[in-house]
């Protein structure tokens, strides 16, 4: 929560960087988004992942019997990964907005350098593993029903949930989709 909260706290800055035109603003506003990228935001979801992978492991869910943990480790992981990308452009950033006078060229460079895109992407990716952490859908992987048959908790037959197969099937269109537009592009 405290990663959802940090990035919901982002963006309306970045927001402020692609609206203005005063170069002293600007550059103000990119250094304030790169102390909150650096101190709170990436330390955060670095904790957030560790802990999160510490505590399914620490109980009765586990880190891969059910579904809902497995999607929301792998979303955590995508998240990181795109936050440290967008650190990646926030740096060059950052390094244009240190110099001495900013020339509109300059600030147009930075407008492109910074965008809503990974934020906003990356807080819709932790919104929907904190819903998955509240809802907690049915369903158990594979190997989660393997280790409760050999505790003999349950004898009942594996059958895959209805929301994975329209998980699956939503990925796979996805993919399909973003493939068709890079091999179109």
């Amino acid at each position: 929560m405290g990663w959802l909260g940090s990035a919901a706290a982002y963006i309306p800055i970045g927001a402020y960087v692609l609206n203005n035109q005063d170069a002293d603003m600007v550059r103000s506003a990119i250094q304030i988004m790169s102390l909150i990228a650096n101190c709170i935001v990436v330390p955060v979801a670095f904790a957030s992942l560790l802990t999160g992978a510490a505590l399914s492991l620490g109980t009765r869910w586990g880190l891969l019997r059910h579904y809902w943990i497995f999607f929301k480790l792998l979303f955590t992981v995508v998240a990181v990964f795109m936050l440290v990308a967008y650190i990646q452009e926030l740096s060059h950033a950052v390094s244009i907005a240190s110099q001495s006078t900013l020339s509109s060229t300059d600030i147009n460079i930075l407008k492109d350098s910074i965008h809503i895109v990974h934020p906003g992407g990356g807080l819709l990716i932790v919104l929907v593993a904190a819903v998955l952490s509240v809802y907690k859908p049915k369903g158990m992987t594979r190997y989660g029903w393997r280790k409760q048959l050999e505790n003999k908790s349950s004898t009942e037959l594996y059958t895959t949930p209805r929301w994975i197969k329209v998980v699956r099937f939503a990925v796979i269109v996805l993919l399909l989709l973003i493939a068709a537009l890079i091999l179109f592009k």
